[in-house]
C-alpha cells in the first residue's frame, strides 16, 4: 500500500504532562476501563504510574491505536509508546481505510 495521501492519525496523551498538569484527584475522572465503566481517580492514577512505570512515555486516547495495530494493513507500524505516539494509517479521501 501506498504511503502517499491522505493519513488518519489517533491523539495520545503524554503521561507526565497530564500528571504533572492535573492535581491528583481532580481531572482523574476522565479515565474509562475498556468496556467504558468509569475508573475512579484512585484507579486512574494506579493505571498511570503503572504506564510509567513500564516505561510508556505516551498512551493511546483511542481504541482504534494500539500495538500491534489492527489498521496494519493500511500501512500503521503501531503505536509508538516511547514517544512517537500513532504513527498513523492510509485513508481514502472520505476518511475510510481503503480495502
Amino acid at each position: 500500500m501506498s504511503q502517499n495521501g491522505p493519513r488518519t492519525f489517533s491523539l495520545c496523551m503524554n503521561v507526565e504532562g497530564f500528571m504533572r498538569n492535573n492535581r491528583y484527584p481532580r481531572g482523574y475522572d476522565i479515565f474509562q476501563n475498556d468496556d467504558g465503566t468509569p475508573l475512579t481517580p484512585a484507579e486512574a492514577l494506579t493505571f498511570l504510574m503503572t504506564e510509567k512505570a513500564k516505561g510508556h512515555k505516551v498512551i493511546p486516547c483511542s481504541s482504534e491505536c494500539s500495538n500491534p495495530c489492527k489498521h496494519a494493513g493500511a500501512g500503521c507500524t503501531g503505536f509508538d509508546y516511547s514517544g512517537g505516539g500513532c504513527p498513523g494509517r492510509c485513508t481514502t479521501p472520505s476518511g475510510e481505510v481503503p480495502v
